[in-house]
């Protein structure tokens, strides 16, 4: 059994984050601001945006196949890669859970052999733990920061007076969603200045929108700011 001292622990040492907001709104584009050099794994094929980035390296999830697919590139990045990098980045959370279960509806069958064209109930069943589990395989890995992007949709919450109210949240099955936020140290919803059009993160929970930090004591971040942990 190890034992580690608290006053030994960094709080933004090796953290998880994930990051959700509108398709097209700039969450990719947000990695750019990671600090050292990050290694991207491009699910939905938006990663252009960071043409002529220095820092950053890129490789492409076979979405075709993305159960197995996924098992085998995160084995590679693990055994092979994770020296390399300072961060690793999942572009995007969303767009991987449409893929698996896509796959799963190109494979089912009727009793006849007929295509069915939609995912069973057993492929549900087995997502609400495929997910969460790769999730903290992947957390697991000692000596790099890791970033999670997703889109944005909305539950309605009710409260024990009767009142309900819309919440904004990850794009990610509602079964499971509570889960994979509480495995980040940091849940951020970018918004977009309507008055001067710049970029930003809300980081304080609230009705309308689930949100976290456990990094530090900022409620709000600018995008280029988002990973300079330490202020209010």
């Amino acid at each position: 059994m190890e034992i580690e001292h608290a006053s030994n622990i960094h709080r933004a040492q090796d953290f998880t984050a994930l990051i959700y907001a509108q398709p097209g709104t700039g969450k990719t584009s947000t990695l750019k601001y990671l600090t050292g050099k990050t290694l991207v794994v491009d699910v939905d094929r938006t990663t252009n945006v960071l043409a002529g980035q220095p820092n950053i390296d890129i490789v492409k999830l076979d979405t075709r196949n993305p159960a197995q697919g996924s098992r085998d590139l995160l084995k590679t990045i693990h055994d092979n890669l994770l020296t390399q990098y300072d961060n690793i980045a999942i572009d995007n959370l969303s767009e991987f859970e449409q893929s698996w279960f896509g796959e799963k509806a190109n494979l089912a069958k009727t009793r006849d052999g007929r295509d069915m064209g939609i995912p069973q109930m057993d492929n549900y069943n087995q997502y609400t733990y495929f997910l969460p589990d790769m999730i903290r395989y992947i957390n697991s890995w000692p000596g790099i920061n890791k970033v999670y992007t997703a889109w944005e949709t909305t539950r309605q919450i009710a409260t024990p007076t009767g009142q309900t109210y819309n919440q904004f949240i990850p794009q990610i099955r509602e079964k499971i969603v509570t889960n994979v936020m509480g495995l980040m140290n940091l849940v951020g919803r970018m918004v977009v200045s309507d008055k001067t059009g710049e970029r930003g993160f809300i980081l304080k929970p609230s009705n309308a929108v689930y949100a976290k930090n456990q990094l530090d004591d900022r409620e709000f971040a600018l995008q280029k700011d988002l990973f300079r942990f330490g202020g209010e």
